[in-house]
């Protein structure tokens, strides 16, 4: 391990403490983009030393104020000022609420996703994990655990933009001693140690049972809402096009429907609500990197 290499991860160290109490995706990604600029830095001026690079780059803690002002920026820009009421309050202030309906977006979708996922892990996961039992098989394994670090950037730009959830912006950081074996024995040593790999490998296989959960206990809920709802509006009309179609809920019976519809709804936000909590948790667990 070079003097370099040890120069980086103590800046690094120090950047992280500096940055203690922001959100786990902003300290990934900042601590991805550092690490990289200096190890590119380094790769093309190999006499340049990391005092003359922390000079013109900037000490941890500017760097960490730089990154913390930038992300509230960002916050500003992508959802403004947050001070406009709810039309409804209480029990009903969900069905105003864009966010909720982002969220059950991510759960809609969730389900699909979930089975490719999970079709990964047991297509091209488990066999290499088999294979590497007798050593032929680790390379492919270290492929298919370099794969996880995308998975997780592309599942957490979901969640970050439909549940409103900070996630990393990079993939996860597998950082080599010397760069230039990272197509080497060392380099697929490091994959295979990384706790990060292996946490997203996890959350692949928990995310079918979760999302089927989660899509019958608000999706489902929502949908027979709606389709309660407007059945009395619905049947009248297509029992005239077609007479042979029973009427299921006749007309009158609108604003029955309307009312316990509109409750139904809204408990499946207020579930959804539950289960961004819960599913929020999980994924700054096993997908950022610690």
């Amino acid at each position: 391990m070079n003097k370099s290499y040890e120069d980086i991860q103590r800046y690094l160290k120090e950047l992280q403490n500096a940055l203690q109490g922001q959100s786990a995706g902003l300290v990934q990604d900042a601590l991805y983009d550092v690490e990289n600029h200096f190890l590119e830095v380094l790769a093309n001026d190999k006499d340049a030393s990391m005092a003359t690079l922390i000079d013109a780059f900037g000490y941890p803690k500017e760097i960490a104020a730089q990154y913390i002002q930038l992300e509230e920026d960002s916050k500003r820009y992508l959802h403004g000022s947050e001070s406009n009421k709810p039309i409804f309050n209480g029990f009903f202030e969900s069905l105003t609420c864009f966010k909720d309906y982002k969220s059950l977006i991510y759960f809609f979708i969730s389900l699909p996703l979930s089975v490719v996922y999970f079709g990964w892990v047991m297509l091209f996961g488990v066999p290499a994990f088999i294979l590497s039992l007798v050593v032929v098989g680790l390379p492919f394994l270290a492929l298919f655990l370099k794969t996880q670090n995308y998975l997780a950037l592309i599942e957490g730009q979901l969640i970050n933009a439909l549940l409103g959830v900070r996630m990393p912006r990079r993939p996860g950081r597998i950082t080599l001693s010397d760069s230039s074996k990272s197509f080497s024995w060392q380099g697929m040593r490091e994959t295979l140690k990384s706790p990060h790999c292996w946490r997203v490998v996890l959350y692949s296989v928990l995310h079918l049972p979760l999302s089927a959960t989660y899509f019958f206990a608000a999706c489902v809920l929502f949908v027979g809402s709606l389709a309660l709802m407007i059945t009395p509006l619905v049947d009248p009309i297509i029992h005239a096009f077609v007479p042979n179609v029973t009427i299921d809920i006749n007309w009158y019976w609108f604003p029955v429907t309307t009312v316990v519809g509109a409750i139904g709804v809204t408990l499946s936000m207020h579930i959804t609500r539950l289960l961004v909590t819960l599913h929020s948790s999980i994924a700054n667990y096993l997908l950022i990197q610690r």
